[in-house]
């Protein structure tokens, strides 16, 4: 089949028309390519970190209360290390971060500065460990957390400088904490009148506060020991068939209350607590 000549030209015609249009299309693309090429390299936004000084922090922490003064954060514990990017221009944002590790109780950083001087700051991780307890403490040991509340940071920074720097964390108990220490007594209380105050043997005593409690049983001494929470006021509380009459065996249920004493250590000696005459409870 033959093709009419006019169909040809004009297929031809659109077809270079086609390539035309493309090929302004490359040229407009490359254009742009190198005005963004341009853009950065002209703009105000380039930062100069060309200039640096060295950095250097020791990190301590108190981690033994048996020794003096404070011991070395342990190897390891990650710090950032940042300068922010307006220092080097106004307008910029974010921040230049180095990520470092204590070694021997102090991280090293090389960090961009300006001829003004900027601000270096420290940001150590948290960590958690148990503190060594001092002498005579209830406890041993105590999980601490060590924290360095918003960071720390050393001023006016400037180029070739070796500045020296020293962070101490602070430490603070899991909130769930608890201690206790181990105390020994005498029950005394009336519950025969023609006895009147003596030992109470054979009795279930119960300690307690707003949220906690135990119950130990007293020996034929009349003596219990008890592990109570530290530095915390208790009550203790029994009830007895009191033999309330002289000169017969009548008995009411009488209830007996005292109030325990807060108690920072435990001790082996014997003291006594006294739950007087009681009170009828039925």
């Amino acid at each position: 089949m033959r093709i009419p000549s006019n169909l040809t030209n004009n297929y031809l015609m659109m077809k270079s028309f086609s390539l035309k249009l493309l090929s302004l299309a490359l040229l407009a693309g490359s254009l742009s390519f190198v005005a963004c090429d341009d853009d950065i390299e002209t703009s105000s936004l380039v930062l100069d970190q060309t200039q640096e000084a060295k950095v250097t922090a020791y990190l301590y922490a108190e981690l033994d209360r048996t020794s003096l003064g404070l011991e070395q954060a342990p190897n390891g514990t990650k710090v950032f290390v940042s300068v922010d990017n307006s220092a080097f221009n106004s307008n910029a944002k974010g921040t230049w971060i180095d990520t470092v590790y204590v070694q021997d109780g102090k991280i090293e950083s090389v960090v961009p500065v300006t001829s003004q001087g900027v601000s270096v700051r420290f940001t150590p991780a948290d960590f958690v460990m148990a503190q060594k307890q001092a002498h005579n403490s209830v406890s041993a040991s105590i999980d601490k957390i060590y924290t360095i509340s918003g960071g720390s940071t050393i001023s006016g920074v400037k180029p070739g400088e070796h500045r020296i720097h020293e962070i101490t964390y602070s430490n603070k108990t899991f909130d769930n904490l608890k201690e206790f220490v181990e105390r020994r007594f005498t029950i005394y209380a009336t519950v025969n009148v023609e006895d009147g105050t003596d030992e109470v043997a054979g009795i279930e005593i119960t300690f307690f506060n707003g949220d906690w409690s135990t119950t130990v049983t007293s020996e034929s001494t009349g003596n219990v020991t008890v592990d109570l929470p530290k530095g915390t006021t208790t009550t203790a509380q029994f009830t007895y068939a009191k033999k309330w009459e002289a000169g017969n065996n009548n008995r009411k249920t009488y209830r007996y209350t005292t109030t325990v004493p807060a108690y920072n250590e435990s001790s082996p000696t014997l003291g006594d607590l006294f739950f007087g005459d009681g009170d009828l409870y039925e």
